[in-house]
């Protein structure tokens, strides 16, 4: 028997119904994403950059509400440091019968005897004479003695020697601050009225003004 005509005469046996499924096919497209997908994703990350910022922003008021307090405290500190200045101040007072003038206490004596004895005079209150610094100091003083007919001695003394006048702490006179009216000559001593400075015998008998540091009482 010829095989291959067997063979050959032999066809494909099917089951009644069966329908051969082709190969499944992909559109290029398949693999995408739809488009929505896109635009969710973009609001994803739109929101978690917000969300980022937000919590960055979030730390720094923390942290300058953290830090708030301590500046609030060194004002408050600042402020107590200025009352208590202000009342160091208030305590900066003169003694009975002492007028104040910036740092100094001032005395105008009610007697007159000579120089020397004037300052030593001081020198018992723990002050000195009068040392004049500036023109506003001037005023003041001759504002303080004026409508009194006495003269006051002051800190200052012509010195021979050196032909000059020196205030008594050995700084020399500024002659543009003073101007002495009367002769410069040995044993001067500068007294003052509230309108001129004069030259006068220290020996003289003249009331005096003392000076003082203000002090805590």
């Amino acid at each position: 028997m010829d095989t291959s005509k067997v063979h050959g005469n032999v066809k494909p046996f099917r089951c009644p119904g069966y329908k051969q499924e082709s190969s499944p096919s992909f559109s290029p497209d398949a693999c995408r994403c739809p488009h929505w997908h896109h635009l969710a994703l973009k609001f994803g990350c739109a929101g978690l950059i917000l969300l980022l910022l937000s919590l960055i922003g979030l730390s720094v008021l923390v942290r300058f509400l953290v830090q708030k307090p301590p500046i609030e405290k060194c004002s408050v500190a600042a402020q107590e440091n200025r009352t208590e200045l202000t009342g160091r101040s208030a305590i900066l007072e003169c003694p009975r019968y002492w007028h104040p003038h910036w740092n100094k206490c001032l005395f105008v004596s009610q007697i007159s005897r000579p120089w020397a004895e004037g300052r030593d005079a001081c020198s018992m209150e723990d002050a000195i004479l009068l040392l004049i610094e500036n023109k506003e100091e001037l005023r003041f003083v001759q504002n303080l003695i004026k409508g009194k007919e006495q003269l006051f001695f002051i800190g200052l003394k012509y010195v021979q020697k050196e032909e000059i006048w020196k205030w008594i702490d050995g700084s020399i006179l500024n002659p543009n601050l003073l101007r002495i009216t009367g002769k410069d000559k040995e044993n001067s001593c500068a007294i003052i009225s509230h309108t001129e400075v004069f030259s006068d015998s220290c020996s003289s008998d003249n009331h005096w003004i003392c000076q003082k540091t203000l002090i805590h009482v």
